[in-house]
């Protein structure tokens, strides 16, 4: 027989639980250590490829001559920006005379372009610099993209199956199984074959051009560098390319052309025309697109430094800065009450499970199954929701499949550190666990359901989207105000083909949910009439535009706070959508329409328009938030993918709002504030730690 919750709601445990907290608030902490910890974190909790394609034309943005170049091999059109009054001919040469002009600083579409050599003598033609030895180099081209993409799992602490991506030693070295790189023969090569079969990363296969870069710098000899570039005598063929134009609006110029055949190309020189997107027309202020597009990712660092420079002591964002065109929500607004902290940007050079201004205590030291929700009964009473075992040897069919019954939920004595007892068994993947009235609130694979003081597990709800490789299936649930919450995940990336652009709010809230009204959104239902009716129909839409909203939480006034994970593979200078919101019970309208629409899928550029809700804190792409909660007057938060670790938000003396790491850690998946105050961590290799101020 299933033991109930009611074996731990004996007057004598509630006592002993009671004198137990008094005792350990009494003794106060010591100076905060970094705990000692053999078991190195294993495999991450990742979502595997999300494949599909989402529309048929999206605005992918593109920057280079091979990236428009591929965009129409592949039958879609480009759009490309005027650099200058472009000469229009109708031949691909200077010697062709011209149709007209087009001004300066306009959009023009592209739909086709020819290659064309030239033969030009020597002594003509300028000494053109030329590498001698590979032109691609981990440090230039590969190390920003694998930063990008891979160092969620693959960094100094995040060493899964032993592989770090993030330099080229250590890549080079290869993973447990052996090196991943063979110089010079990618098909031999480890790296190669994942990229290739869009197996790694496990976030989501790379852009074909991404691909292709690594697959050419393995064949030019995986160099950790470019070669030094020589000078040299320029050849005499030189090769130019010319686009051919679609819908172009002229200005005369002096001695047209004459007697010019209808239907015949428009041709204009590549070098007058700068690159901005793939698919569709750039929406928004198309010189910020363009601004936004020619920035390479060698000056993402730069621009970061400068802004860091610039801002007052202690208004570092420590999740790193976000692309300007994300507007965030004040201190005031927020009502955060804790001072930020000041505290340095994070790196991998910080000292592990050692937090700054907390005492940490470790428990469950032979736990090794993933601890993905934690809950608190007003009681004291801790429910933890503990899923595969992820330190060991991993089954990713177990991993990557929420219905796979090999998860459960228990009640954890954690005044005597002794072994939870399972309550519930054989579940499929749980991810939202809260407490209220005198029951403990699931949120699982594709219901929400609950297990009363005494009783057994009772579905309330069945029939949410869930997509069963991906991790989040539904994710979290908060009861407050005689509402119940949950916060429910996307079913596809949302930039697989670059930014959606060109829908609104409604046709990019159906591409991420698929169409169902149970997915990529906050949902809410009465509590009463969920309990009443134990139906999907109970719940509306309380908030929109969000992908994977992992963690959520309610603060002492009723507001509710949530994380959501962005995009993935998107560059920096565009915001994926890792975020830490808030949604006011207030704001939420009557019908689909008047719910809060937080901006996810739709690229944001320009003025953010009167629909977008800001976020709190706008998070560093790839962040990937996950557990969340209020205390200490503020909101604690993990953090799984870039920068992992424990979060807080902080407000600083000008009433902006920064994200500030309190302690390096990987992987945080369960936040939660206890009756007594602390702050309580679980993490994907079993890890628990209790945590509280003071130290």
């Amino acid at each position: 027989m299933k033991p109930s919750l009611s074996f731990l709601r004996t007057e004598g445990f509630v006592a002993l639980l009671t004198g137990a907290l008094a005792i350990l608030l009494l003794a106060g902490c010591s100076t905060p250590v970094a705990l000692a910890d053999s078991r190195k974190p294993a495999a991450p909790i990742t979502a595997p490829s999300l494949s599909g394609r989402l529309v048929t034309r999206t605005a992918a943005p593109i920057a280079t001559t091979a990236e428009l170049q591929q965009c129409l091999d592949s039958g879609l059109p480009a759009f490309g920006l005027t650099l200058e009054n472009t000469n229009v001919r109708v031949g691909p040469s200077t010697d062709f005379c011209r149709v007209g002009k087009i001004a300066s600083g306009a959009v023009v579409e592209i739909i086709d372009y020819v290659m064309i050599t030239e033969t030009k003598a020597v002594a003509a033609v300028a000494a053109a610099p030329i590498a001698s030895g590979p032109t691609i180099g981990y440090n230039e081209d590969i190390k920003p993209l694998f930063e990008r993409s891979c160092s969620a799992c693959h960094n100094a602490i995040a060493k899964t199956l032993g592989l770090q991506t993030t330099t080229y030693r250590t890549l080079m070295a290869g993973s447990q199984n052996g090196p991943v790189v063979v110089p010079g023969d990618p098909d031999a090569s480890k790296l190669w074959e994942m990229v290739s079969q869009g197996k790694m990363p496990a976030t989501g296969p790379l852009p074909l051009n991404e691909q292709e870069l690594v697959r050419a710098w393995i064949e030019q000899g995986a160099a950790e560098r470019r070669a030094p570039v020589a000078r040299a005598a320029a050849p005499a063929n030189t090769t130019s390319a010319w686009y051919a134009l679609s819908n172009v609006t002229l200005a005369e110029v002096a001695e047209p052309c004459e007697n010019v055949t209808p239907g015949a190309d428009y041709l204009v020189s590549a070098d007058l025309i700068r690159p901005l997107t793939c698919g569709l027309a750039p929406t928004g202020d198309v010189r910020q697109v363009a601004a936004r597009s020619s920035t390479a990712s060698a000056n993402a660092a730069p621009a970061a430094d400068a802004q860091a420079a610039a801002a007052p002591a202690g208004e570092v964002a420590a999740a790193a800065p976000a692309p300007a065109n994300v507007r965030a929500v004040n201190a005031t607004q927020a009502g955060i009450q804790a001072a930020a902290l000041g505290l340095p940007a994070p790196s991998d050079d910080a000292p592990y499970l050692t937090p700054v201004g907390f005492c940490i205590e470790r428990r469950l030291a032979d736990n090794n199954r993933g601890i993905t929700a934690i809950a608190f009964a007003p009681d004291g009473r801790m429910f933890l929701a503990l899923d595969s075992d992820l330190a060991h040897d991993v089954d990713p069919l177990i991993l990557y499949d929420a219905f796979h019954p090999s998860r459960s939920i228990a009640v954890y004595d954690y005044v005597n550190d002794m072994t939870p007892v399972e309550i519930m068994t054989e579940s499929s993947r749980i991810t939202g666990l809260d407490y209220a009235d005198g029951a403990l609130y699931v949120s699982r694979a594709g219901e929400v359901g609950r297990i009363p003081d005494g009783g057994s597990y009772e579905t309330l709800a069945g029939g949410f989207k869930v997509q069963s490789q991906l991790f989040h299936a539904n994710n979290g649930i908060e009861v407050d105000g005689g509402w119940v919450y949950v916060s429910a995940g996307g079913m596809r990336d949302g930039y697989v083909e670059g930014p959606i652009v060109g829908v609104g709010e409604a046709g990019a809230q159906d591409i991420v949910s698929e169409g169902s009204p149970f997915a990529a959104r906050i949902l809410r239902a009465p509590l009463s009439t969920l309990l009443s009716s134990r139906t999907i129909g109970a719940f509306t839409t309380a908030a929109r535009g969000v992908r994977n909203p992992y963690g959520i939480a309610a603060d002492p006034s009723g507001r509710i706070w949530f994380t959501d994970n962005g995009a993935t593979n998107v560059p920096d200078e565009i915001s994926a959508g890792d975020e830490v919101n808030m949604l006011n019970p207030g704001a939420i309208g009557a019908g689909e329409e008047g719910t809060p629409y937080f901006g996810f899928p739709l690229a944001l550029s320009g003025t953010p328009p009167d629909w977008y809700s800001a976020p709190v804190a706008a998070l560093v792409n790839s962040a990937a938030p996950t557990g969340i909660t209020w205390a200490n007057g503020t909101v604690y938060f993990g953090v799984y993918g870039r920068n992992p670790g424990l979060y807080r938000l902080g407000r600083t003396a000008s009433g902006a709002i920064v994200a500030e790491r309190v302690m390096m850690a990987w992987p945080v998946l369960a936040v939660e504030t206890a009756p007594d105050g602390a702050i309580w961590v679980g993490m994907g290799n079993g890890n628990l730690f209790r945590m509280t101020p003071g130290c």
